[in-house]
């Protein structure tokens, strides 16, 4: 993607330069294993715009991360950094977003004050140093879309979600792979709206990305907005701040990348489908083999209140890879009522009319368990709580397999018991 560049001026001294969006090229080199080969690229090109230009005479530079780190500009060392994390000058920070009374303003100017509390809802909380924002693309586009339904259908106004295809995810998708279950606890009570605390690194570069350091990936989740941070908790020791994710929009879209790596990364999609043939083939071996390849490379969104247990976590985990595997299941269903009691998760197969697979789900903490007793266990519960009872005494199903899965951080063990 070429960098934008705009002129303006003409006399010796007196041009402006706008470059935007400066490191796209190196975050998609970065991504994509060309990094070193971009900056020797774009390296002269900028150094020679910026540094060695004699008829420059003032320039601004925009993108995620800090331009000096990548080593661009070598021996250009007068560059005045403005960051989201500096408390900064006012003038620079509010000309970035749209203030409180900003926001106000322009709702009324479009007669929308009605529906403060839903932009404020989806499109608030980001911080500019000190200074409290709204998202003015986010505003902009609820006005344009919307100001016209006053006067035809105002049930028909919504807030929509305009920041999710306003910039690329590619690094941020290949970090999901390597994050570790007590990160993924991190990531999941931001989805809950929870504040994690995260170190910040300020210098971070595209080419410090491959390492897959988490607190690189927090660094980026701020820099490209889907986080935001308090301005008074910064401890400047360990340069840890308190983070969080802004608003719904946001938690939307965040929740949307998460799910649209699970459908689209290629471990996944695989060991998903050979995990749903291992549960109605009956072949628990298979299903813990691929259940373990998954778990080693999760990101999960738990379906349960932010008190419940950490067996519910695993529970969500599963459920979301079923919806995965739909081409295969013909139904399913989570904590449904059946026996005396509830089942964890039920499907039905789509290829062979007729096969009910009940889970039963168990998760322990302690390594030194016995994660086959456990298992053993969860399998006996199905029995002694009659969960297949209905379906055992129906004709039209012919089949019911059961499972009892006990997890234990990222692993975990099955057993497998046909009822009928």
């Amino acid at each position: 993607m070429p960098l934008k560049i705009l002129w303006k001026g003409c006399a010796t001294g007196y041009t402006f330069l706008l470059i935007d969006e400066y490191d796209v090229p190196i975050a998609k080199a970065a991504h994509n294993g060309y990094y070193r080969e971009m900056i020797d690229i774009i390296s002269p090109f900028l150094s020679n715009a910026l540094k060695t230009n004699l008829y420059l005479g003032r320039a601004v530079l925009t993108g995620c991360l800090r331009a000096a780190k990548e080593s661009i500009f070598t021996g250009l060392n007068n560059l005045l950094v403005c960051s989201i994390l500096d408390s900064g000058d006012d003038d620079i920070s509010k000309g970035i977003g749209f203030t409180k009374e900003e926001s106000e303003g322009v709702l009324s100017y479009y007669g929308l004050t009605d529906y403060y509390e839903d932009v404020r809802n989806n499109y608030d909380g980001y911080h500019f140093g000190t200074t409290h924002m709204y998202c003015p693309w986010d505003v902009m586009n609820f006005c344009n879309d919307n100001y016209r339904k006053l006067s035809k259908d105002k049930n028909l106004i919504q807030a929509g979600n305009y920041w999710i295809n306003t910039s690329g995810n590619d690094v941020i998708e290949e970090f999901m792979g390597f994050i570790e279950p007590e990160d993924v606890e991190l990531m999941q009570d931001l989805l809950d709206g929870k504040s994690i605390t995260a170190e910040v690194r300020a210098t971070l570069c595209y080419g410090d990305l491959q390492n897959h350091d988490i607190n690189d990936f927090w660094t980026l989740l701020l820099y490209t907005g889907y986080l935001t941070f308090e301005p008074q908790s910064h401890n400047p020791e360990s340069d840890e701040y308190s983070v969080y994710i802004p608003n719904e929009e946001i938690r939307k879209c965040f929740k949307s990348r998460i799910l649209n790596y699970f459908k689209n990364n290629s471990v996944m999609k695989s060991s998903t489908a050979e995990l749903v043939k291992g549960l109605f083939e009956g072949d628990a071996e298979k299903v813990q083999d691929n259940l373990n390849t998954l778990l080693g490379k999760y990101v999960s969104i738990r379906d349960f209140s932010v008190n419940a247990p950490k067996e519910n976590y695993y529970h969500g985990f599963v459920n979301g890879l079923l919806v995965n595997g739909t081409s295969l299941i013909a139904e399913q269903k989570s904590n449904f009522e059946s026996g005396n009691g509830y089942i964890d998760l039920i499907i039905k197969s789509i290829r062979s009319r007729g096969i009910i697979v009940i889970l039963e789900l168990k998760q322990t903490s302690d390594e030194n368990e016995d994660k086959v007793l456990i298992a053993q266990d969860a399998v006996e519960q199905i029995i002694q709580k009659k969960y297949a009872d209905p379906y055992i005494k129906r004709n039209d199903i012919k089949a019911v397999l059961t499972y009892g899965i006990c997890f234990c951080k990222k692993e975990c063990v099955v057993v497998g018991r046909k009822l009928k």
